[in-house]
């Protein structure tokens, strides 16, 4: 069985689960609704999209920021917080990995679009904006879809073609490794689906791909300062960030959803 399919299955069965039980650690939380409760206790990671989500929309909740999903999601785990917004597909590989313990709820609390986000006026946002197209018409795009998101059993890792060369020198990429299936540590590197499709990116502007692991809320400014060339990190095409960079078409649909404990 594919496992996307698994995790949803798996996710469909606990929400079902949610609408009938109660139990010692039951926070009652069974809908979105439920998250507007005063001082219920929400976890987020620093500076993303579902952290501001929080704060702007649940003011009389506890908003707990953490370095990386992860941490949130062992807080949650543990009892010290109520709820995690998180995005979906991470979100569902959580809840996957915690099967039992933790349960995606099934309602989304917004729609987003990932971008690659570059300095004002680089000549760069044009030339991934063109990449972006080549990868998706020559079914490139897809095949790493495939491999990191459906997880399909015949698809393969993306490594550069044959006779691949990188004449124009090296790129430096900002991300958060901490967002699996998009970034991850796998041993001493960073793989994922921003990874490789960043690589797929150079393979055919001519340059090598460099990534640098940082936290989240550093990105920006990296990218800002020209500390990198470009930030990639399943990061939401938002108009308070085109404030400061400028982003790519958007080349992953999402949506923000809420973690809780199974009851």
């Amino acid at each position: 069985m594919k496992k996307i399919l698994a995790i949803l299955i798996i996710i469909t069965m606990a929400a079902l689960a949610l609408a009938a039980c109660g139990g010692n650690d039951d926070t009652g939380i069974r809908t979105l609704a439920d998250l507007d409760t005063p001082g219920i206790r929400i976890g987020v990671q620093t500076a993303t999209t579902g952290h501001i989500f929080a704060d702007e929309n649940f003011p009389d909740a506890y908003v707990d920021a953490f370095p990386l999903f992860a941490d949130a999601v062992m807080a949650l785990r543990a009892g010290s917080i109520d709820a995690v917004i998180i995005d979906a597909i991470p979100g569902a590989q959580f809840a996957y990995a915690n099967y039992g313990y933790l349960v995606l709820l099934p309602e989304t609390l917004t729609a987003e679009y990932y971008g690659i986000a570059l300095q004002h006026g680089s000549r760069l946002t044009a030339m991934f904006d063109d990449a972006i197209n080549q990868l998706r018409a020559d079914g490139t795009f897809q095949a790493i879809y495939d491999y990191w998101i459906l997880e399909l059993e015949d698809a393969t890792r993306y490594v550069s073609p044959p006779g691949t060369a990188h004449p124009n020198g090296t790129l430096l990429m900002a991300t958060s490794a901490g967002f699996p299936p998009f970034e991850l540590w796998e041993g001493d590197r960073i793989v994922g689906f921003d990874p490789c499709l960043a690589q797929a990116i150079g393979d055919i502007l001519g340059y090598e791909i460099e990534i640098l692991d940082m936290e989240f809320g550093a990105i920006i400014p990296a990218v800002q300062t020209g500390a990198v060339d470009f930030g990639m990190a399943g990061m939401t095409v938002r108009d308070d960030r085109r404030e400061f960079v400028d982003f790519s078409q958007g080349y992953f649909y999402s949506g923000q959803h809420v973690l809780v404990r199974v009851p």
